[in-house]
């Protein structure tokens, strides 16, 4: 596991896609400027955070992060998303999800059941706030 988060390199263009600035998100987030231009951007938990932070103080629209995850164009897809949409059934997508989240940041996917519910929860590793 590592204690760091990847972002992808599209999120840029998604937000200016949605109308929201990046400079803007980095600047409500007080990340630096240059954290979009990296080839690679890696994040710390506390760093994530503020990230999503930045992007909902930025934005006024409540359901500015259910857009932000909602991708049509299946070639924008980065691997664990196919892997995902590939798996048989959505117990098997939490699992492909989760193993994947176990090898590249410090976050866990659980699929929690009880009776005849079940729950997904996502665990943040090193978060040191909810």
């Amino acid at each position: 596991m590592t204690n760091r988060f990847r972002v992808s390199s599209t999120l840029p263009r998604k937000l200016e896609e949605l109308g929201l600035s990046p400079k803007t998100v980095l600047r409500q987030a007080g990340l630096p400027r240059a954290l979009f231009n990296l080839d690679r951007i890696l994040v710390s938990t506390e760093e994530f955070f503020a990230l999503h932070r930045g992007i909902a103080e930025a934005s006024n629209d409540p359901a500015f992060g259910l857009k932000l995850g909602t991708e049509e164009r299946v070639e924008r897809y980065d691997p664990v998303k196919l892997a995902a949409l590939s798996a048989r059934s959505f117990r098997d997508a939490v699992g492909r999800l989760s193993r994947y989240k176990q090898l590249t940041c410090p976050e866990e996917i659980r699929l929690v059941e009880r009776d005849n519910e079940c729950a997904v929860q996502f665990v943040w590793l090193l978060a040191q706030e909810s």
